[in-house]
């Protein structure tokens, strides 16, 4: 399936140049098996140490919460636990065993705050603090050795229908509310029709286990052994969330790709689809004309250079290359262009290397971007996708 798909031929360029951007000062964040977690009022820093409104962590670690006014007492009970804290005492209770409270239960601002990492550890999670991204990080302890095989049969059966070029193999491995499991079908059927793919697990980790969910990190080497579509061979890292399904087994919940680098870029030029010369000039030619209404910042020549599903996707889109054309004033030269793939009639790929100048701050930024584009024939007319695959970019 398509990875790191940006906006059409300007987004992707200029998303080349977003590291330009000062960098804002963040917020302490609190994370819980990788999702953020809200809060009444922010996080606070309290003689090196985090501290949150109580309420709000107790119920994302699973507790209901009782607080008695009269007493200012906190009683937190989940399935497995209880803890009470009450204000103003030296020791909190932890099942009945009592435990030094240590000045982690404070009123500021009229509002109670507990120490983020003491209620944590005390059910049985696992805290580190990330200084440089401010972030509190809260994770379940690690699975057992039988877990964790368990976990990581998921893997071996997604290779092996890969393998079996079975698409719904693939798809039985999704849970039945996952909101991915009908687009990689499709997905899937398209890319197993022409191209014959093999992937390799490099690297897996299990980055946090409850009984409800694993969130489950690999790094991916996936390579095209067969057929005649394109596909960039390349290394992903992935995120995966995973449920039990109904025979207790992990499914595959949903699925995240946070960084890919493609591996065989040179080689894809190489690789030019057999395609009739009129047939080639005109895909050229909308590419070209592209090029010209972005050099230019024509948003009308630009929107007529490609497809859209509905509306609404149009209207998206013309909303955010009017802000690109508004934050970046940049020429854009192609250096090299071939159509990569072509399914005999109405499909093809566009595959090209283009210089882009940007100008920032009274400077002159180069890079080097190498784009692939979908291009489909609709009345008789070619039109590239509004989305693009930025297979890489080079700073000069």
């Amino acid at each position: 399936m398509k990875r790191f798909r940006v906006l059409a031929l300007t987004a992707a360029m200029a998303l080349a140049f977003s590291g330009v951007a000062a960098a804002k000062t963040q917020p302490i964040q609190v994370i819980l098996n990788g999702s953020p977690v809200s809060f009444a009022a922010e996080p606070v820093a309290l003689d090196g140490r985090t501290f949150v409104e109580f309420r709000s962590l107790f119920k994302e670690l699973g507790y209901d919460v009782v607080y008695t006014p009269a007493t200012k007492k906190i009683t937190a009970k989940s399935n497995g636990r209880t803890i009470e804290l009450t204000i103003g005492a030296d020791a909190a209770f932890v099942d009945g065993k009592a435990v030094p409270i240590d000045n982690q239960l404070r009123t500021v601002n009229n509002r109670t705050l507990v120490g983020v990492k003491f209620i944590a550890t005390l059910s049985g999670k696992d805290v580190r603090w990330d200084a440089a991204a401010k972030t509190v990080i809260i994770e379940d302890k690690g699975p057992t050795a039988e877990q964790q095989a368990a976990v990581f049969a998921l893997l071996d059966k997604v290779v092996a229908a890969e393998a079996a070029s079975d698409v719904e193999a693939t798809v039985a491995l999704f849970t039945d509310d996952s909101p991915l499991k009908e687009p990689i079908r499709k997905a899937l059927e398209e890319q197993r029709a022409r191209v014959k793919t093999k992937t390799t697990i490099v690297k897996k980790e299990i980055r946090s286990y409850s009984a409800q969910e694993v969130v489950l990190t690999t790094v991916e080497e996936s390579v095209k052994i067969g057929g005649d579509g394109f596909y960039p061979n390349n290394r992903s890292s992935v995120t995966y969330t995973l449920h039990p399904g109904a025979n207790g087994e992990w499914k595959i919940y949903n699925l995240q790709i946070d960084e890919t680098a493609y591996t065989n870029v040179p080689e894809l030029f190489k690789q030019a689809a057999g395609i009739p010369a009129d047939e080639e000039a005109a895909i050229k030619a909308v590419v070209e004309a592209q090029l010209a209404a972005s050099n230019e910042e024509n948003l009308e020549a630009y929107l007529a250079t490609m497809f859209f599903d509905d509306s609404s996707l149009k209207e998206t889109a013309a909303e955010q290359i009017k802000q690109i054309f508004a934050a970046y004033d940049s020429k854009i030269t192609i250096e090299k262009l071939v159509i990569a793939d072509y399914n005999g009639s109405d499909k093809a790929t566009v595959l090209f290397q283009a210089l882009n100048e940007v100008q920032v701050a009274g400077q002159t930024v180069k890079a080097r971007t190498t784009i692939a584009n979908e291009a489909v024939k609709k009345d008789g007319k070619w039109l590239l996708s509004p989305s693009a695959l930025q297979l890489g970019v080079e700073q000069l």
